[in-house]
């Protein structure tokens, strides 16, 4: 979705190389993009944020995303509770 924000020059002018491909000199070259175009060939670039298939159940159900907000928000206020050490746990096989 784009948003409706106001839109600025960044650099007034770059060329494409030999093969066609912009540098844009972004700060932060990890950011993957989606990318618009319309008929006049003006082109938007909107980061975006790739979760992992097996990550996809907890943003998309918002009652378990709240529980998560809501304990980190607890954890940063120091509302924590120690409930021992689950180490003997960790070579545990689960079944799905």
């Amino acid at each position: 979705m784009i948003a409706k924000e106001q839109i600025w020059l960044i650099k007034d002018s770059i060329h494409t190389d030999e093969k066609g491909c912009l540098n844009l000199q972004l700060e932060n070259k990890l950011t993957e993009y989606r990318i618009f175009t319309n008929n006049s060939g003006q082109i938007l670039l909107e980061p975006i944020t790739n979760i992992p298939q097996e990550e996809q159940w907890l943003w998309q159900n918002s009652e378990v995303i709240a529980s998560v907000k809501k304990g980190i928000e607890q954890a940063s206020k120091g509302e924590i509770h120690y409930l021992g050490d689950f180490s003997q746990y960790q070579d545990l096989e689960i079944d799905d």
